[in-house]
């Protein structure tokens, strides 16, 4: 949504000041990517807020501090504690900086910048009777600061109070002279949406690709395995092909009662991809579904989300051949500063196989990641690794693994986001890949890949990208190259 009003200006800031939601895309650092095994598809959104995003630094916008005194030491105290207060604030501790507000205001009830320090510690800290106080208090001597009544209108949405929102916007398109009321109206249907009690966000996305190996073959049908040369392995090599794909994606959350830390959450996604190649149809690979569904509970706290759902997931080629996976999963992210998560993420599944069924097991991962924003666009850097394990019926199919995973996202102007990563993996099998060798299976992976995304306006966007995965094992048949295109068309809600 773009709007050149002061006001949408204002409640965009204030929302990037808020909690929000942003587990999307962890791992997956695009959504421009292929379809991949089970264990590689990207993490599920989150639906509610998440606490301590990138916060803006305190600026008041009233006058200088008006306190008066004639006794240097207790200005010094004063000043002092709001500068401490000012940074508890940005470092996402508002109860701190609440309590430390409090206390400043008694000594200096008339000071500007307490009383604007107050009201916007009190917002975050879910104080907001006190905050429409502070914010009252301040616009009885500055009756003209349009900003005043932006955040003021902010507070009222979070009382659920969209009427005396709508009377401060009243008093802000009054003032600058600039804002329209279908400006503002359309940012309190924004707050509306987000400080909402049941929440319900979603994406539904349709385009062409390019695979260059949609069968994750090796580069030819003749092979070494072990100490045999040259072995024929008929319909291995890897075909190439054009195709479209078509997603949906369903995020839900409901609040267990207003202003509950607790939130019951879901989500509910599927994918479909298909390929032209008809010589695909001979392996199986020509055409694949992947579904899931998945429930659980989260906390929000003031620096904390902490998280565990129980999903289903299944992958299937072709209506045929699948792998169904039930399990935990958990995801922990602390806000150790405003510009700086980690981020803990793990799950348990239980794999069926059909019809190769000795590739049934117990299947697992843990990993921890750091994420950084920065720059004036609040883009993303991550950094961070993973544990892979398995064990599956056949002993040959079980491994122990590692990936690590680095990840940009950059937020241009003129609705562009550019996103890039690389990842780098092994998996150690505790068997040879085939009956002809002998040496037990070993995996490294490099994957990389680039997306571009332009939105279009608050609902559309087209999305673009590019990714490379290089494959080499020790066996011959699994080792593999790809290259990846896609474009498609998006619409959220």
């Amino acid at each position: 949504m773009r709007a050149s009003t002061l006001t949408f200006l204002i409640l965009a800031v204030l929302l990037l000041m808020s909690a929000r939601a942003d587990a999307q895309g962890l791992f997956t650092p695009t959504a421009n990517s292929a379809v991949l095994p089970l264990e590689d598809f990207p993490a599920p959104a989150t639906t509610a807020p998440a606490p301590a995003q990138a916060a803006a630094p305190v600026r008041a916008v009233a006058p200088a501090p008006s306190y008066p005194t004639t006794d240097p030491a207790r200005a010094v105290v004063l000043d002092q504690g709001k500068a401490e207060a000012a940074s508890l604030l940005e470092k996402g501790e508002a109860t701190r900086a609440y309590e430390l507000y409090m206390r400043l205001v008694r000594s200096a009830p008339d000071d500007d910048e307490v009383n604007l320090g107050l009201a916007r510690a009190a917002t975050r800290a879910k104080r907001w009777n006190q905050a429409v106080m502070a914010y009252e208090t301040l616009l009885e001597k500055y009756p003209r600061e349009a900003g005043l009544y932006g955040e003021l209108a902010h507070v009222y949405m979070l009382l659920g109070d969209r009427e005396a929102a709508e009377r401060s916007l009243a008093m802000v398109r009054a003032l600058d002279g600039k804002s329209t009321k279908a400006a503002t109206d359309q940012a309190l249907d924004v707050l509306e949406s987000r400080y909402g009690d049941f929440q319900v966000h979603g994406k539904i996305r349709a385009g062409f690709q390019y695979d260059s190996n949609a069968n994750l073959g090796p580069a030819s049908d003749i092979m070494d395995l072990g100490v045999w040369r040259q072995v024929r392995v008929n319909g291995a090599e890897a075909k190439e092909s054009v195709g479209a794909y078509f997603g949906v994606d369903l995020d839900l959350g409901k609040r267990f009662y207003r202003d509950s830390p607790w939130w019951l959450v879901g989500d509910v996604r599927g994918f479909w991809r298909g390929y032209a190649n008809s010589e695909l149809s001979k392996m199986k690979s020509r055409e694949a579904q992947w579904g899931r569904a998945a429930l659980g509970f989260r906390h929000i706290g003031d620096s904390i989300l902490a998280e565990v759902r129980l999903k289903g997931e299944i992958f299937d080629y072709e209506f045929s051949q699948n792998v169904c996976a039930y399990g935990p999963e958990a995801t922990f992210l602390w806000a150790a500063a405003p510009s700086f998560h980690l981020i803990f993420k793990g799950g348990l599944e239980q794999r069926v196989y059909y019809p190769d069924q000795m590739r049934d097991g117990l299947f697992g991962t843990a990993g921890l990641y750091g994420r950084v924003f920065f720059g004036a666009g609040n883009h993303e850097f991550l950094l961070g690794g993973r544990y892979l394990g398995a064990n599956a019926e056949k002993k040959a199919y079980g491994y122990d693994g590692w990936e690590g995973t680095a990840s940009l996202l950059f937020k241009l102007p003129h609705g562009f986001e550019l996103a890039s990563f690389v990842t780098y993996g092994q998996e150690f099998y505790k068997g040879p890949a085939t009956v002809l060798e002998a040496e037990k299976r070993q995996d490294d992976r490099v994957r990389t890949g680039l997306g571009l995304t332009y939105r279009i306006d608050e609902s559309w966007s087209v999305e673009c990208g590019y990714n490379y995965t290089r494959n080499t094992s020790n066996s011959g048949l699994y080792t593999y190259d790809q290259h990846y295109v896609n474009t498609g068309l998006v619409w959220s809600f």
